[in-house]
């Protein structure tokens, strides 16, 4: 078998915030037959994160250069991205003062020269995330004020409300979302302990009606609002004795009948543990848990932030599970549906690698292989002022961005 390929690295800004790409959660990168599209925060403007200047940007060369297509200042973090079959860009952010989201609707007919605008009250949180449902004709936007909103390709809200409720030990913190063939919504998140930074643990549910009701796994429904951790009833995805450290999901994906999750558990040295999990979908069944590795044949992942890709209407087609090794963006490529895994492609450059960090902040990108066959994403470097390390988002710190691409295997 060749070795891993290697992947291509654009800076896209020299200087933007250290908080640019935050974070995998959600993507940020799509592309469509109009070019792709990325956003970021360029800067902050204030300690309050009330100014946040947030770019939405633009390549028509696949990604050698990018330009500004639309920029704001606002309370917000870098909005979620998607877009449509008629190459629409459907882009959404919150704004943490009015405690409203909003969607910007940036139509390929009037060539993306201004943004209609509309309200999705209520919607406003520091983490959320945004899936296209091209069946129904809609826009699911998920956000960790434990809300959940339906919303038109017009803009109309169709439905709003709380799905969620802090739990007795956690609360919901970053959620994720991802949708079947068959038209399933597939929710995930991670909890953050109540009233002290630990991501506690990783829970998981589906929704067989465009996100009206909602059930485990196995079926079992689930009562309004959900408690977000181990005390709710929603499946749980880390071990349990995965607790004391952070325990993070990096991403997760819908594919052919399983759900694939990629996740870290952070307890120092070789207590730490990466998982690649993978369930299936008739039986509930926990089918395969690799860790404290998950590797190929030379690369071992290992990071808190990455992403899965695929093609989502080509079963057959490989899955890719991107996050780091060694401070590079590295790649690990399944053909059979997750059983086994191999090296796939691995940059030559070193990202990250100072006093503060040891791998690149907040790799994230795009979920769909793009049609003419690259795997795209988006992350944040971030570079200590030389005479300061303790903050890396302060002044006199850097905070390149940079766009990344690599081939993949159209056919498993």
């Amino acid at each position: 078998m060749p070795g891993p390929s290697d992947i291509e690295i654009v800076c896209a800004d020299e200087d933007a915030f250290g908080y640019a790409t935050f974070q995998s959660h959600n993507q940020k990168v799509v592309r469509n037959r109009n070019g792709i599209f990325m956003t970021y925060l360029k800067k902050r403007l204030n300690p309050e994160y009330t100014a946040q200047q947030w770019r939405l940007m633009r390549s028509v060369d696949g990604g050698e250069t990018f330009s500004v297509l639309f920029e704001a200042t606002d309370a917000t973090n870098p909005p979620v991205l998607e877009t449509d079959e008629a190459d629409n860009i459907y882009l959404a952010r919150p704004d943490f003062v009015d405690r409203n989201a909003y969607l910007y609707r940036f139509l390929a007919s009037d060539g993306y020269a201004r943004p209609h605008i509309s309200k999705i009250e209520k919607g406003s949180a520091g983490k959320y995330c945004m899936m296209y449902d091209r069946a129904r004709g809609q826009l699911y936007y998920f956000a960790h004020n434990n809300t959940f909103h339906i919303v038109g390709l017009d803009g109309t809200v169709r439905r709003s409300g709380t799905i969620m409720e802090k739990g007795a030990t956690a609360c919901l913190q970053y959620p994720h979302l991802s949708l079947d063939l068959d038209g399933t919504l597939h929710a995930a998140w991670t909890t953050n302990k109540n009233d002290e930074y630990l991501y506690t643990d990783i829970h998981y549910m589906k929704s067989v009606d465009g996100g009206e009701t909602w059930r485990k796994m196995d079926g079992t429904p689930l009562d309004l609002p959900i408690v977000a951790d181990y005390h709710g009833a929603a499946d749980q995805i880390n071990l349990d004795d995965e607790y004391d450290y952070h325990t993070w999901l990096s991403s997760f994906m819908v594919k052919a009948g399983k759900l694939h999750f990629v996740y870290k558990y952070t307890a120092p040295g070789d207590a730490a543990r990466q998982h690649y999990v993978r369930y299936d979908l008739k039986t509930g069944r926990r089918e395969i848990d690799l860790w404290p590795e998950f590797k190929g044949e030379t690369i071992s992942l290992n990071n808190m932030d990455g992403f899965f890709a695929s093609r989502a209407s080509e079963p057959g087609s490989p899955l890719y599970c991107i996050l780091t090794q060694d401070g590079r963006i590295a790649c690990l490529r399944s053909d059979d549906n997750g059983e086994t895994w191999h090296d796939h492609a691995v940059s030559s450059r070193r990202f990250g690698v100072n006093e503060k960090m040891n791998n690149p902040y907040s790799v994230g990108g795009c979920r769909e292989v793009t049609e003419d066959g690259w795997v795209i994403g988006s992350f944040t470097d971030r570079i200590p002022d030389p005479g300061q390390t303790a903050d890396l988002t302060a002044p006199g710190a850097s905070a390149p961005v940079y766009f990344f691409r690599f081939r993949a295997n159209l056919k498993g």
